[in-house]
């Protein structure tokens, strides 16, 4: 069946926002006197909210996710999303290409909507800052009683302001969780290479479509 609707991730897919993510990680590690970390270890610890990437930020070393972090971890967690609600939008913009890819999507009348593990309150006003002028069916991140992906349930709830069927909706991604997501929701996947995971890692789940450049997101349509 044709693809009718997309839904995004949107840190390492649409935005690089690396460089702001390490360097707020960074101003709340030396908050707490521990010593800052990589980019390259930032980008490794990105993308299963906030509290997962302070835990790991904590230990230098991907950790297990708690269903209940510990208080150190909600601490830092509290620090780095207050630096970052003040420097998001220093050096974060759209990778190369995006710009491009959505103005085609839109052009098809696509229904696009994002979908993120990012604290809501920081991902509604940098999609309306640097993503405003495509017009998305709905912008979703973390927050109370969401769920965190690779959990379907707020998929649900955006195929339905689509108005698509499963089969219709391709999830995009450029991350394992997120091709988790749209297996979960039973979507078709395509990982991206040009974020946060290498091409290795994401080959080895089996998307649907792997992919180098935005545009050729418009060939697996």
């Amino acid at each position: 069946m044709p693809i009718r609707g997309v839904i995004f991730d949107l840190d390492g897919t649409l935005l690089d926002t690396l460089p702001d993510l390490t360097a707020s990680v960074n101003a709340g590690l030396a908050q707490i006197g521990r010593p800052p970390r990589a980019a390259s270890e930032v980008r490794r610890w990105v993308g299963d909210g906030m509290p997962s990437l302070c835990a790991r930020a904590l230990a230098g070393r991907s950790t297990p996710d708690d269903e209940d972090p510990p208080p150190e971890v909600l601490r830092l967690a509290g620090s780095v999303s207050d630096h970052y609600r003040l420097h998001r939008l220093d050096q974060t913009a759209p990778y190369d290409g995006i710009p491009a890819l959505l103005d085609a999507l839109a052009a098809r009348s696509m229904r696009m909507a994002i979908l993120t593990n990012k604290p809501h309150e920081h991902t509604v006003p940098m999609v309306e800052t640097l993503l405003g002028r495509w017009p998305w069916v709905a912008v979703e991140g973390s927050g109370p009683g969401r769920p965190y992906k690779p959990d379907p349930t707020v998929v649900r709830t955006i195929l339905e302001r689509m108005d698509c069927p499963t089969a219709e909706v391709m999830f995009v991604g450029d991350s394992v969780v997120d091709v988790a997501t749209g297996r979960n929701a039973g979507l078709v996947t395509t990982a991206v290479t040009w974020g946060f995971r290498d091409r290795e890692e994401l080959q080895a789940v089996g998307p649907d479509h792997l992919i180098d450049r935005p545009g050729q997101l418009l060939a697996c349509l």
